[in-house]
This record gives structure tokens, sequence and C-alpha cells, in this order.
């Protein structure tokens, strides 16, 4: 473990608070140790302070009462410790919000985090989120274990039905799907076809045990890795692509049981997909306490009702994929896209930058997450947050 083994009490001590609406003096909790795992109730009606620096703008994360910097820490592609200056530099400018996954680099971000926690020693600087990525793919497994028993005409039926049910629906439609990553559209095959195949031959009952044994190994395996007892948030799924993915009663009840174990205080949800449907289908819900969506000037038409629908819920939300849209080597970019934000941001700045004071314009969003390979990139979007502007029509 890290080398202060008991990070919690070492968070009550640091952890700077303000009453509802009422600023007060940073204060030191005294001995709160039967608070220590029940996280939720304690910071709902309390703001939660850490790595405060002037020049940096904060947001409360919907009812959690953390401040977070507008900007967060995207890990995505960190395989080494050359990426601790990153950290050092975005801890400068007052970013306080590190968002990370086993998905990301095969691993390494989280390893690299927990080096840099150990050596540094100030995990409770920061806001430390992280996700269940492989909770689809075991779950995928588990499908296959039926599908795998099926006839060919079958397996062709559930897929047709899957590719009918997704032209239906509409979500691949344009303004309101975009395509950020290379193989992101398979995840909407596969995730409607295991919705047919539980509909038509429900889940089994020796699945259960399995699942949520599974999911406490996976964030097991992230503390190991980032080398500290709890996460501030656990992201799970890690890119849901349908509303039924979400109706999984292993997800609350693991939630549950790693916040009374105090290995995560809060519960929320990552999506690139069917983001207006899948962000209604968490509030609907009621049991997530945030979630990462892909918002952006492409898409946002389609979303602002549901984000507000979130925020009013006591949701806090993270932009991702803010900048993707505009500036993705990977991805050919249409020039209307990059026009419509110079149209709505005139202003000299770089395409980037123009992109996250575009979304942190939108209240109803916490912060932005951006992958910042270089101090340049840190200065840079620090740069934008609390700003103001009048943007043009989009």
């Amino acid at each position: 473990m890290a080398s202060d083994k008991n990070n919690r009490r070492k968070f009550v001590r640091n952890v700077l608070t303000t009453s509802v609406g009422l600023i007060v003096a940073p204060a030191v909790f005294g001995n709160m140790k039967s608070h220590v795992a029940k996280w939720g109730k304690l910071f709902v009606r309390d703001l939660e302070w850490r790595n405060r620096q002037s020049g940096m703008a904060y947001r409360r994360f919907g009812d959690t009462g953390m401040m977070v910097s507008e900007i967060e820490m995207g890990t995505t592609p960190w395989k080494d410790d050359s990426y601790f200056r990153i950290i050092e530099t975005s801890l400068e400018k007052g970013i306080n919000y590190i968002d990370t996954a086993p998905a990301y680099s095969r691993g390494e971000a989280e390893k690299v985090i927990g080096r840099y926690f150990n050596e540094s020693g100030n995990r409770d600087d920061v806001f430390l989120s992280s996700k269940i990525s492989f909770y689809d793919e075991f779950m995928r497994q588990l499908i296959d274990e039926i599908v795998d028993g099926l006839p060919s005409e079958k397996k062709s039926d559930l897929e047709k039905r899957a590719l009918e049910m997704i032209d239906e629906r509409g979500v691949l439609k344009p303004g309101y799907h975009f395509k950020y990553f290379k193989g992101q559209d398979n995840k909407f095959k596969t995730a409607y076809i295991r919705h047919l195949v539980l509909e038509e031959y429900g889940a089994r009952k020796e699945w259960k045990p399995k699942i949520q044994a599974r999911m406490h190994e996976l964030v097991d395996s992230s503390l190991k890795a980032l080398k500290t007892d709890y996460l501030d948030v656990l992201h799970c799924p890690h890119g849901v692509a349908m509303p039924e993915m979400l109706d999984d009663e292993n997800i609350p009840e693991v939630f549950e049981a790693l916040k009374k174990s105090g290995k995560i205080r809060f519960s929320a949800l990552s999506m690139h997909n069917d983001v207006a449907a899948n962000l209604d289908k968490a509030v609907e819900l009621g049991h997530y306490d945030g979630a990462m969506i892909a918002y952006n000037i492409g898409n946002h038409a389609s979303l602002e009702r549901s984000i507000l629908n979130a925020k009013q819920a006591g949701m806090g939300l993270v932009a991702m994929k803010v900048a993707k849209v505009v500036s993705n080597p990977s991805m050919d970019i249409p020039q209307w896209r990059i026009q419509k934000l110079n149209d709505a941001i005139p202003q000299k700045m770089s395409i980037q930058s123009k992109a996250y004071l575009w979304a942190l314009q939108n209240q109803n969003i916490s912060c932005c997450v951006s992958e910042m390979p270089t101090g340049e990139a840190v200065a840079d979007n620090a740069a934008v947050t609390g700003r103001k502007i009048e943007i043009g029509l989009v």
C-alpha cells in the first residue's frame, strides 16, 4: 500500500469544507472515524475542497459536495513515469481531479498514478476516479455460454433483430452519434445482442455470485495499482451502449457494498454512445451520483434536456470528447465542425481551447476531462477556466 496506509483517515484530517452556501475558513475535522466508512451522507451537504488554488475555477460535482476543478486530468495514454510532470504541473495550476481506468494503456495508466502517489504522498490532494473497465467483457463471456449453444440460424436471427433495433432507435443518426475512436460502433451490436439473449433466455442463477465477485476483484486490482485504499468515484459500466445494460441489479448492489466498505465514495457511469437515452436511464434508476458523457459542439443540441434533468437530479457531470470532435488525429474531421466552433468563439486561441471554453459555458456541466500530454497543454486548458463569454449561435 502507499506510504500512508490509511489514506481515508489522512483525508479526514486534511479535507477543507464549507457548509451549504456559506464559505468558511478551512476547517479540520476532528475525530470522525465512525464516518470514514460511510462516505456518502457526510459529504452530501458539505462542500469539499482539495488543492484549491487561485487562478483555477471549481464547480460542485452534483450532490456529492466535491468541488472539482473545471478541467480534469485524463490519463488514457499514460504509460510511464514521464507523466509525473503532467501531474505536478496540473496540481500547480489548481487541477484537483484525475480520471483513469484499468483499460487505459493496458493497465499502465493506473500504475503510473499509483507510483506517483507512492512517491509524493499526496493522494488526498486530488479527487480520483476509475472504472470497472472489464465488466462488459465478463458479461459478454457469460452471454456467450448461451449463444455458443444456439444453432447458426438463431444466431443470425439475433444479429438481424439487434441491427433492426439499432436502426429503429436511431442511435446512429447524424448529429446525435459521433465517432471518437475505432471500433466504437461495434459496442452497439454486442450490447443489443446481449439484451435480446437475456430477454429471451434470462440470466442463469449461478451468474450473480460470479459477476459480483469479478466486479469486486476488478476494483481491488485498481486500488492495488493506484496504491490507494479508496476511490472518490467509480464508473460502471465503462462505456454503456444501451439503456437496458443498466438494469443489471448487480451494479447497484456492488456499488452499495463498496460504499459500505469504504472502497468507493460515489458511483458513476460513462458513455460515448446514445448519450441522451443512457443518461435519462441513469437518472431514472436514481443510484448514480455522476456520469461522464461525450458532450461537444457537435452533439450538444440532442443532449441539453437530458443534461439538465441529470443536474436537477443531483448528478455531477463530466464532459468528455469535448475537443476530439474537432481535433482527432485518428479520425477524419469534417471542416464544418471546426467552422461551427470558430463561429461560436471567434477569439484567437487553439481549437482545443475553444472547445473546452465552449463546453464550460454550460453551467450544468461540472468539468471537462482532457488528455494533456505537455505542460503547455495544461496551461492552455487551465487558462480557459472561470471565463464567461458571449458565444455565437451554434
